[in-house]
């Protein structure tokens, strides 16, 4: 006789669905505990690199991450050295390195960064390696940005220019135009004169273009006077809007009329090195109106290098309390121009209390229990 065949319990279908829920669901947490992984793999150099953006900005131009560690270290190793506190306080060396000072900007922008300096040697080269990555490409996104942006400023403010200025190449720029050769030119030498155009163009050694001159589009109106050479510095019109477009936003770069109530600019640069700030934004707009295709330090007897320290030096060592109040002057005008009327004026008990919302709730309170 035929055996028919044994049918499969309800028992077994359960316990087979049930495994198949539990496989799919380890397959799952595999999955997620994967692309969690990977993401933890990928995450602090992405981060890194991000948060090494503003490091050109506001901290140096030039130096390297690596140079500025080693200077702390030198110090550290300095400190140790020193007798007594007395000794540390009144060593020159130890207070006026700019580098050091720059080490020190970097721990205000990065704070997490003072923990990492105690790890071991290769992670901490990788971790600056990635911040300086961030930090160069976010230069050369300014340099790029402002190649294009230049251009309808110079027709905005020099109307018409002859010949137009192209926005994707830089090789009629520089001394080749009429415009931007007389924007970089030197203000000791004049421009207008057509011999004057002839030997810079020459590189005559009488008419040599250093980053030892201070060039004509960082003055107001673009020109000085030989016997005041510093009014009218840094108040350009062109730097205005070089500025707000890298700092604030391009198209904020099309309002440079602002003049507000004068924030006190001494108090904003505690929370920014505005002398950095504004080396950065004139480093970048000279590079601009040249004819270099390519960032580097040199353009021709220019050391962009020189002119970045020359332009610190003017805001940071002075030398007297007159030059320092001329400087914040010249801070609070840019604080005016770049920001205009944004102050927030603290206010008093006694100021609160003559508004008419502190004397509605004494009012309220005066009432309260008359209803009947």
């Amino acid at each position: 006789m035929a055996h028919l065949p044994q049918q499969e319990s309800d028992s077994d279908r359960e316990d087979d669905t049930a495994t198949a829920r539990a496989k799919r669901r380890i397959a799952a947490l595999e999955q997620e505990l994967e692309t969690i992984r990977a993401s933890k793999r990928s995450k602090p150099s992405n981060s890194n690199v991000h948060k090494g953006r503003g490091i050109r900005r506001l901290v140096s131009l030039f130096d390297s991450l690596e140079d500025l560690v080693a200077e702390n270290d030198r110090r550290e190793d300095l400190l140790q050295s020193l007798d007594s506190q007395d000794e540390l306080v009144t060593s020159r060396e130890y207070v006026q390195d700019r580098t050091f000072s720059s080490f020190n900007e970097l721990l205000r922008c990065l704070p997490w960064l003072k923990k990492k300096l105690y790890l071991d040697v290769e992670e901490l080269d990788s971790i600056l390696k990635e911040l300086r990555k961030g930090a160069d490409s976010a230069r050369g996104d300014d340099t790029a940005n402002l190649k294009h942006a230049v251009v309808s400023w110079l027709t905005e403010l020099f109307h018409p220019l002859d010949p137009p200025l192209r926005t994707t190449i830089k090789d009629d720029r520089g001394f080749v135009h009429n415009t931007t050769g007389m924007l970089l030119c030197p203000v000791e030498y004049m421009w207008s004169l057509s011999s004057t155009k002839d030997k810079i163009r020459d590189r005559d050694s009488d008419f040599l273009v250093t980053a030892y001159s201070w060039p004509a589009f960082i003055y107001k109106d673009y020109s000085f006077d030989s016997a005041n050479i510093e009014k009218g510095l840094f108040r350009s019109t062109l730097l205005l809007k070089a500025f707000k477009h890298l700092f604030t936003s391009p198209s904020s770069a099309k309002e440079i009329d602002a003049d507000g109530n004068g924030a006190d600019v001494i108090t904003a640069s505690q929370r920014r090195r505005s002398s950095e700030n504004d080396t950065v934004n004139r480093s970048h707009l000279r590079f601009a109106l040249s004819n270099i295709n390519s960032w580097r330090s040199v353009d021709g007897d220019f050391d962009y290098y020189d002119f970045y320290n020359n332009i610190v030096d003017f805001f940071e060592v002075v030398p007297g309390a007159d030059a320092q109040a001329r400087i914040n002057e010249l801070l609070k005008w840019w604080n005016r121009k770049v920001f205009g009327k944004i102050r927030t004026v603290p206010l008093t008990s006694a100021q609160l209390g003559k508004f008419s919302v502190a004397r509605m709730s004494s009012q309220r309170e005066a009432h309260e229990g008359d209803s009947p």
